[in-house]
């Protein structure tokens, strides 16, 4: 289990589970804004879990429930692009500042298998969606692969206490 004490929030895995395969969790604090960062392997099932954790954060974060389902959405959308294009592990980072959220979404190594472009009602509308959630949305490629952040304005700001 992991404690994230500076946030009032307590990282644990669901009865019986394997943790989600998470490799690492860190907790940078700033003067500016809190950021914390996960690593899972880019498979399927690290998706869920890391939805999952980030949740817990924006609960501490007194994030609106609208907010946080729209956060959930994002992250939802492009860690299965880092699934889909990346091989290895992926890095989930969150950061709330006054009056944003800030997610990045990293994969590590280039795409293991050709993909197709299937059915257009199934693929290919993940960052569609997220440009018109996000109020920001950059996508890099970077040595090791690709770095999506997508920031999202928030309606009201984080009071001390939850800093």
């Amino acid at each position: 289990m992991s404690t994230l004490t500076n946030f009032g929030v307590t990282l644990m895995a669901a009865p019986g589970s394997d943790r989600g395969d998470l490799h690492s969790t860190s907790v940078t604090r700033s003067t500016s804004a809190p950021r914390i960062t996960l690593c899972a392997p880019a498979q399927p099932k690290s998706v869920g879990h890391l939805r999952k954790r980030a949740s817990m954060i924006f609960s501490a974060w007194m994030l609106s429930t609208d907010e946080t389902q729209a956060a959930e959405l994002v992250i939802s959308e492009l860690l299965t692009n880092a699934v889909e294009h990346g091989r290895g592990k992926m890095t989930l980072a969150v950061a709330r500042t006054a009056s944003a959220l800030e997610i990045t979404v990293a994969d590590h190594g280039h795409a293991a298998r050709a993909t197709s472009p299937g059915d257009p009602d199934e693929h290919g509308r993940g960052l569609a969606i997220v440009a018109a959630i996000a109020q920001d949305l950059s996508i890099d490629k970077t040595a090791e692969g690709w770095r999506t952040l997508a920031r999202m304005a928030l309606q009201c700001s984080m009071p001390d206490s939850a800093a």
